[in-house]
């Protein structure tokens, strides 16, 4: 439980230092998880983050909590680029052409 634990601490100080336009000196390697999703967190893809939350008044402080996280993951801003690879005549790699 307790790498679980300090996997959820590293994975919301990254999301607060992404949040806050901070995108050198972001603790990734800190743990797997935010290891794993460093690509979905600030590289160049696309991220949806779903929050769920409970209806009681037992969980509404866990709810709030839930809010306020997925508040600072909605205000990370990364600008997705597609990336082209060129080939080269005679270079090999790419699909092949169908047919024949």
């Amino acid at each position: 439980m307790t790498n679980i634990n300090q996997s959820l601490t590293t994975l919301g100080r990254v999301i607060t230092q992404l949040s806050d336009g901070q995108t050198q000196g972001v603790c990734y390697r800190e743990s797997k998880l935010t290891r794993v999703l460093q690509d979905s967190l600030g590289g160049n893809c696309i991220t949806v983050l779903v929050a769920t939350l409970a209806p009681t008044p037992q969980a509404a402080e866990e709810s709030l909590y839930t809010v306020k996280f997925a508040d600072r993951a909605r205000r990370i801003r990364q600008s997705a680029s597609i990336h082209e690879r060129t080939l080269t005549a005679g270079g090999g790699g790419g699909p092949r052409p169908r047919g024949g």
